[in-house]
């Protein structure tokens, strides 16, 4: 029906026409198509950005949540102080207390108290349990115990512990970070 209608070297010219439209609009299509692929990416990958700082800011503000509600001492003084006061909830006999040398570390500093109590098993094991779970973090580094079984203690035998108990302290430098 278009041979009658439209001669054949319109037909040609007209088919050369549509060949050529066809394939600039494929290849506009596909140029199209590759530079918004590329955008689609940077968006993307843009957006797993968002994502992951999102993700660091919320551990971020848990960390600063933990450091508040963590006391921390930075004195030796005040750490011996607190080990005696604990001690004495407990009513222990406190036989000796003094506090260590510091330990000076790259990012943090170690207190640490020695002490030595008479006490029995069941206050022995309370105090551990109270320093262990104190506001203050306190650690039992060393502990040594020996029995003492007299006449007057044999239902109730006593003990002589010696503790190390420690704690650390982050140094300037790791705070500023």
């Amino acid at each position: 029906m278009i041979k009658k209608i439209v001669p054949q070297k319109i037909q040609k010219t007209l088919l050369a026409g549509s060949t050529i439209f066809v394939l600039i609009f494929i290849w506009g299509g596909s140029f199209m198509y590759e530079k918004n692929n590329v955008k689609l990416k940077k968006i993307k990958i843009q957006c797993q950005r968002v994502r992951l700082e999102n993700k660091v800011g919320v551990k971020l503000n848990e960390l600063t949540k933990i450091r508040k509600k963590m006391t921390v001492i930075q004195e030796s003084s005040r750490f011996l102080a607190e080990v005696a006061k604990t001690a004495g909830q407990l009513n222990l006999k406190l036989k000796a207390i003094s506090a260590l040398p510091r330990e000076k570390r790259n990012d943090f500093i170690k207190l640490a108290v020695s002490l030595e109590v008479d006490t029995t098993y069941h206050e022995m094991g309370l105090f551990i349990s109270k320093i262990e779970s104190s506001e203050v973090f306190m650690s039992v580094d060393k502990m040594d115990m020996a029995s003492v079984v007299t006449a007057e203690n044999a239902e109730s035998p006593r003990i002589l512990a010696k503790l190390i108990i420690s704690t650390v302290t982050l140094t300037d430098t790791v705070l500023e970070k």
